[in-house]
């Protein structure tokens, strides 16, 4: 599994060598922008320079982020060089493990380098004193926070895993078939029906509706919150379990390459 994670690091070092170049260059631009200004005016508008350019930073990396999660296993599917990657002894389940552990890497990295630049800018346009901002939180408002997060990184595990069966199950079923963007666009829509009707139907067997929690102060609010966000990381893990199981089980048995 790691020479396949490797292989797909090497595979996508141009993509990375590309947005790192696109990053650095509108880093370069904000800059320019902020210190050309006179020191009077970077007051009122070093916050809304800061805001623009990480607001723009953040939107460029979800989607490249999301555009490559999808070409990272349509590729091996859809493409002839897919029929070396099956070839390997490397199982379905090893393959979809190994593609699955990439995208976590990739979205850490990428990750890790948007909060860098934030702290970065942060200090260099002088925005404000986040230590201060961060030291003044609630425990409650923290351990939300880290919930949230979580729950994201779930969720987006949960995204890329039905992308997969999507694919996967396209590739099963309807690999002769022309279309397939239009099919695996509806197959991946059906999935995601199946799936909220089976998320409302443990939700009404555990009693818990979030629009029904009446919130009169603060904490109320974010207890509620963290309540909502323990069935979303219950819901969304074994879903993402379930999928994985499922499209493993595709990959070894039913694929038709």
């Amino acid at each position: 599994m790691f020479k396949l994670i490797k292989f797909e690091f090497l595979r996508k070092r141009m993509v990375f060598a590309i947005a790192a170049g696109l990053t650095i260059l509108g880093q370069i631009y904000a800059l320019f922008q902020y210190y050309k200004m006179d020191s009077d005016v970077r007051t009122y508008l070093g916050s809304e320079i800061f805001g623009i350019f990480m607001g723009l930073i953040l939107v460029g990396f979800a989607i490249l982020y999301f555009i490559d999660i999808i070409f990272l296993f349509r590729e091996d599917l859809f493409k002839q060089e897919g029929y070396m990657l099956f070839m390997t002894p490397v199982n379905g389940y090893g393959i979809l493990g190994a593609k699955l552990v990439f995208a976590l890497l990739e979205g850490l990295a990428i990750a890790t380098v948007y909060l860098l630049l934030f702290l970065l800018n942060f200090n260099l346009m002088h925005v404000g004193n986040i230590g201060f901002s961060i030291a003044g939180m609630d425990a409650l408002v923290i351990t939300t926070s880290v919930k949230a997060l979580v729950l994201g990184v779930l969720v987006l595990i949960e995204f890329a895993l039905t992308v997969y069966l999507s694919f996967a199950l396209f590739k099963s079923l309807f690999n002769n078939t022309r279309m397939k963007g239009l099919i695996t666009f509806g197959i991946f829509v059906g999935v995601n029906i199946v799936k909220s009707r089976l998320v409302a139907l443990i939700r009404d067997l555990f009693g818990f509706n979030f629009e029904t929690v009446h919130m009169s102060s603060t904490n109320m609010a974010l207890d509620a919150a963290n309540v909502a966000i323990n069935y979303g990381m219950i819901a969304t893990l074994v879903s993402a379990v379930l999928i994985f199981i499922g499209t493993g089980y595709l990959l070894e048995n039913k694929i038709n390459l």
